[in-house]
């Protein structure tokens, strides 16, 4: 990746990305507590404990952590800051983390004004962060393929928020039918829109970037994205509309189905690749990271490959998948990025602090020293265990149901309260410089 395309002189506030990123580790915590209080909920996708632990790590932990990641991106890559970005995303940040807390809280204790508050919360402030960064776009004269990919994960962000903002009118109100058919498209959307696009647009830049691997193939940056957003686009389409005749849209429904499954594996198979010619052959944790999240995304769409064709299925097909594509390939790959992102965040503002100072005879700490890799390996550890035990405790019989919930939710709490101490203590090396060196803050 060239460095110089970077508009780093547009960087906001350290504040801003660290707000949301140094507290998503705890809602895997609460969602861990939350699975050891209620363990037959891993068992039925439509326990209100099962949607509690789902909403906490989609809204809480990947969600918190892409909106913090999107306004620090924003200014870099598109080359427009946003206003007032030290207010705009305290605002973001206390609505999306108290709206999450309230509508978990209504899930679980079975309280539908709860569940309707968090929602409208959620809704309003998600959907005046879209807004926001959409209209960025538009004013912005970039036009490569990175805005590209923006524009259509914040368009399959939006239609998330709008299928989950009606299924919870569904849940809430009695005028509006809960039409369960659309929770499908919302995890569709969910999943493979807003996750994956923006995963997809993120990996082209911090991939070549952070772990030195020759750049992804321009084909596949230009068309990718496109070719999974009009899939969907198609796949939701015939779902809500039914004008097409039944063998014909599922037919279609099928074939947009596999065309993603391709599309997804092709990512996975190619950044892979790009990481075997890395030029760096020095041990990184976040390449341990990365590669597993890969690994659970190819083993995800095989399992979902073989139970549309071949009608195999291993325990509930739904929920297994569902754990790999949200905490073995989604939240390994935000992990890695975290440690990639915290360090240089880091070292980009204490170089821009001492550019200010003008002291230049001052030394940096280095990135690797920033968050020490002895930490976060044993946290590596954690989380595959963690992750290993939670697909045990989904595939096997019912008989130690309790006990093997119980040890999964605990290595899952730990990996992620470990993951907060190294990403706190992470932020912290830039308080600790400013404050002993007596230097101007640049926020």
């Amino acid at each position: 990746m060239n460095n110089s395309a970077l508009s780093l002189e547009q960087t906001p506030p350290l504040a801003v990305p660290l707000l949301f990123m140094l507290t998503a580790p705890l809602f895997p915590v609460l969602a861990s507590m939350v699975a050891m209080a209620y363990p037959e909920s891993l068992y039925n996708r439509w326990d209100p404990a099962m949607l509690t632990i789902t909403h906490l790590l989609t809204l809480g932990f990947i969600t918190m952590v892409m909106v913090g990641a999107l306004q620090q991106l924003f200014p870099v890559l598109v080359g427009v800051r946003l206003e007032n970005p030290l207010l705009f995303s305290r605002v973001i940040y206390a609505s999306l983390m108290t709206g999450t807390l309230i509508l978990c809280s209504g899930f679980l204790l079975l309280t539908p004004v709860l569940t309707g508050a968090g929602a409208l919360l959620l809704g309003g402030s998600l959907l005046w962060l879209i807004i926001k960064l959409m209209s960025s776009l538009i004013r912005s004269d970039a036009t490569g393929h990175v805005t590209v990919g923006m524009r259509l994960a914040l368009l399959s962000f939006l239609l998330t928020v709008s299928f989950g903002l009606y299924l919870t009118a569904g849940y809430t109100l009695p005028q509006v039918p809960l039409q369960r058919s659309l929770t499908s498209l919302h995890i569709r959307w969910g999943l493979f829109g807003w996750i994956g696009l923006l995963i997809f647009t993120v990996s082209y830049q911090v991939v070549p970037m952070f772990q030195v691997t020759p750049k992804y193939p321009d084909k596949m940056i230009r068309w990718l994205a496109i070719t999974m957003f009009s899939s969907l686009v198609l796949i939701t389409i015939i779902r809500l509309t039914g004008l097409l005749p039944h063998n014909l849209d599922s037919g279609i429904v099928f074939a947009c189905e596999c065309l993603m499954l391709s599309g997804f594996t092709l990512f996975a198979l190619v950044t892979l690749r790009l990481q075997q010619q890395r030029r760096r052959k020095v041990a990184d944790v976040t390449m341990d990271f990365w590669r597993f999240g890969l690994s659970c995304l190819l083993l995800a769409l095989l399992m979902l490959a073989l139970a549309n064709a071949a009608q195999i299925s291993i325990g509930d097909t739904d929920l297994v998948v569902g754990a790999l594509l949200i905490v073995g390939f989604a939240m390994s790959l935000i992990t890695g990025m975290l440690y990639k992102i915290i360090p240089f965040l880091v070292w980009l503002h204490l170089t821009n602090t001492i550019d200010i100072s003008d002291r230049w005879q001052m030394r940096i700490p280095n990135m690797k020293k920033i968050v020490p890799d002895k930490h976060a390996r044993n946290q590596w550890r954690l989380h595959l265990l963690a992750v290993c035990l939670i697909m045990l405790s989904l595939m096997i019989s019912s008989l130690m149901i309790s006990s093997l919930v119980f040890a999964a939710s605990a290595a899952f709490m730990l990996s992620n309260l470990y993951l907060a101490f190294n990403l706190i203590r992470g932020a912290a090396v830039y308080q600790r410089f400013v404050r002993q060196f007596n230097l101007a803050e640049t926020d």
